[in-house]
């Protein structure tokens, strides 16, 4: 049987594309809204202008050309002048994380004011949305990546998501779960270290051998409500 449509239903649909038409028009493309972040947090230097420009990188990554990702890395780094840094949104799939560090000297006492670039892997193990199509890692060009500075007593605080390993094996062995650090601070070597996780399944003993002879940090996470905690210790040395 042949339905006929209410004679309503043109007023409907026009309402319809009106009202998508408006939300549309109010939400701006991530790549117009990114000059209008930049000026945001160039003119207060607040946190919420951070946090703003950072959810750019994370939320809408494609949405941003390779030049406006290096340019908008380079203002975080900026204006990170934070002990804190949260890498990702609340929403971003993977078990949350909270790392605790510190920043020494080669004696054990405190580095204020230093600064740390922190890059990873998501949960899938990819470091950008493309690098599952180009069988690439873009360890260069990654999502999830933060800043920041710490504080009078050299300490910061990390909150992400766990990383997977990469979901390609290097000479036949599991590349164990990392997150990357680079501290650096005025009268110091800059020191690059990959934080690894002793509980993690592929952390073999060839990979702990490596992790010890390389220097890098192997911290262990203990579950505390609805993520896992840990503690890490970074140290410089003078130039």
């Amino acid at each position: 049987m042949r339905q006929t449509l209410p004679r309503s239903f043109p007023f409907l649909v026009a309402i319809w594309l009106c009202l998508n038409a408006h939300a549309c028009q109010s939400q701006p493309h991530p790549a117009v809204s990114f000059a209008e972040k930049k000026a945001a947090l160039e003119a207060t230097k607040s946190r919420t202008a951070y946090d703003s420009l950072h959810v750019l990188l994370t939320e809408h990554y494609l949405d941003l050309s390779a030049a406006d990702r290096t340019q908008l890395r380079a203002m975080l780094e900026k204006h990170a002048v934070w002990p804190f840094e949260k890498m990702c949104p609340d929403a971003e799939p993977g078990l949350k994380i909270a790392i605790k560090g510190l920043v020494t000297n080669e004696n054990g006492l405190p580095v204020s004011g230093a600064k740390l670039h922190i890059f990873q892997t998501d949960a899938r193990g990819y470091y950008t949305p493309t690098d599952s199509a180009s069988g690439k890692m873009g360890e260069n060009d990654a999502r999830l990546n933060g800043f920041l500075t710490t504080d009078s007593a050299g300490f910061f605080e990390i909150h992400t998501v766990r990383p997977a390993s990469y979901p390609k094996q290097y000479r036949g062995r599991t590349i164990p779960q990392h997150i990357h650090l680079v501290a650096h601070a005025d009268g110091f070597r800059e020191n690059a270290v990959q934080m690894v996780f002793k509980d993690d399944p592929a952390m073999t003993d060839y990979w702990v051998d490596w992790a010890q002879k390389q220097g890098y940090p192997i911290v262990e996470l203990i579950k505390t409500g609805a993520e896992m905690r840990g503690n890490v210790a970074l140290h410089l040395k003078k130039n």
